[in-house]
């Protein structure tokens, strides 16, 4: 496909100027790298038992647990010697009761129980040792990390590397933005949290891959035009694409946010949000990010000086 020096192709509408919106798509990432970073330094995640280790019990109450409710369950458990337990409400009248390594045991179970008192379903007890919890946070952090290298290497191998750059950062922007919902929402951050980054760097990757491949395509044609308008092109030619597969992607992940229940909740959630996410970072950052990268995009592309503004 050939792109005139106004920004249109033959047959084709003219495209929207991406790369001129690109320094507001660039200040609000950084304003969300910044509150990310912020809420990460002074709260840090609301580790799940998967990761800080102890016992977790979750019962029915039979009705939903108020603020004032779980306040006197606290009371009632620390009058039991538990001062350190955590009560939280779930959907469906439940209530998530976590004790910090130490206080584990057949006695805290006990102790629970009659701080819940009488006539309350227990529905699981789980039990983590801290051994195995911090091998898991390692597992999951490195799982994480070689994700993310493994879609640079990857890209790098199939495009080139101005665009493995693009990728790189741009998913590891959406998978930090996705640690900042667990950060700022103090959605509580396990295993299945760790699923959920997995699943927003893959997804964030394919609508990135298809832009990019729309670029290169279209700069390895006579006539390209300038890399702004080969980038505003691939991107107005693939949005109807990229909005259908968000949109159908978004409507499972919000009825689990809504249906799942209170064990999906959180992998539901920030999955939403990443793919929401992603999808935006791949139009208004992965894209617009080649004109400010080092790295060739193809000898047609360097040779024509298409890296101009």
């Amino acid at each position: 496909m050939i792109i005139t020096s106004s920004g249109r192709a033959p047959g084709r509408p003219a495209p929207l100027p991406f790369t001129r919106w690109r320094r507001l798509g660039f200040a609000v990432s950084l304003a969300l790298l910044l509150a990310t970073f912020t809420a990460l330094g002074l709260r840090g995640l609301d580790l799940g038992i998967d990761f800080t280790g102890g016992v977790s019990v979750e019962a029915s109450l039979g009705q939903e647990a108020d603020a004032a409710a779980l306040e006197a369950l606290r009371d009632r458990l620390a009058a039991e010697g538990l001062p350190d337990a955590e009560a939280q409400g779930l959907d469906g009248g439940s209530v998530l009761i976590r004790l910090p390594p130490g206080e584990g045991g057949s006695a805290a179970a006990d102790a629970v129980s009659r701080a819940l008192g009488a006539g309350v379903e227990i529905r699981s007890v789980d039990v983590v040792g801290p051994k195995v919890s911090g091998e898991l946070f390692q597992s999951g952090a490195l799982a994480s990390l070689l994700a993310v290298l493994g879609i640079a290497i990857y890209i790098w191998l199939r495009f080139e590397a101005r665009y493995a750059f693009a990728a790189f950062l741009t998913t590891a922007h959406d998978v930090a933005m996705v640690i900042g919902l667990f950060a700022i929402t103090r959605l509580s951050f396990d295993l299945t949290s760790i699923a959920a980054l997995l699943a927003v760097a893959g997804y964030s990757i394919n609508d990135t891959v298809v832009v990019f491949d729309r670029i290169r395509e279209t700069l390895g044609r006579p006539g390209a035009g300038p890399l702004p308008l080969v980038i505003d092109q691939a991107v107005t030619e693939t949005l109807r694409r990229t909005l259908m597969t968000s949109g159908t992607t978004l409507a499972a992940t919000v009825s689990l946010m809504i249906f799942g229940g209170p064990a999906l909740f959180g992998f539901a959630a920030a999955t939403t949000f990443g793919i929401a996410l992603g999808t935006l970072s791949s139009i208004c950052i992965a894209a617009p990010l080649l004109l400010h990268l080092p790295g060739a995009l193809t000898r047609r592309a360097e040779e024509n000086g298409q890296d101009a503004e």
